[in-house]
């Protein structure tokens, strides 16, 4: 009588836990994925070393996404500027100054890029940030591979 509701218990419970195992299959690996493997891009560190730029490094705390000029010059004149960022030692990265016409820009008389080229087949992650320099729109766009 009473065992009557014991198979479509058991069905239901097997058919939660399928439901529960395939879930974990199909999501979990992919929300590690980014923090995991060095050979692909990182947003955490792209969005960190934008917000650091745009905010402290290439402007004033008073004035943010205004871009010093001078600081931004002497930025990417430092032939060694990506080292100075906070990024692991597996990890590469590209900063790149951009007219709102897509061509690097020049500050001062510099190139405003800094960092290797990213490769064809690399997987990076881009962050930007709209930013002006002396009045002028340009994006910051900044690529860890």
């Amino acid at each position: 009588m009473s065992r009557a509701q014991t198979t479509m218990d058991f069905a239901a419970g097997v058919s939660i836990f399928l439901v529960t195992v395939a879930f974990a299959f199909a999501f979990v690996p992919g929300i590690i994925t980014p923090f995991a493997d060095p050979d692909v891009g990182d947003p955490v560190s792209a969005n960190r070393i934008a917000d650091d730029l745009v905010t402290d490094r290439l402007a004033s705390p008073n004035q943010p996404y205004a871009l010093d000029t001078e600081r931004t010059a002497a930025f990417f004149a430092d032939g060694d500027a990506i080292s100075e960022l906070a990024l692991r030692d597996y990890k590469s990265a590209n900063v790149t100054l951009v007219t709102t016409a897509g061509d690097v820009a020049t500050i001062d008389g510099e190139r405003a890029a800094a960092g290797q080229s990213v490769s064809a087949d690399a997987d990076a992650t881009v962050a930007w940030r709209s930013v002006t320099v002396v009045g002028d729109r340009y994006e910051l766009v900044v690529k860890v591979w």
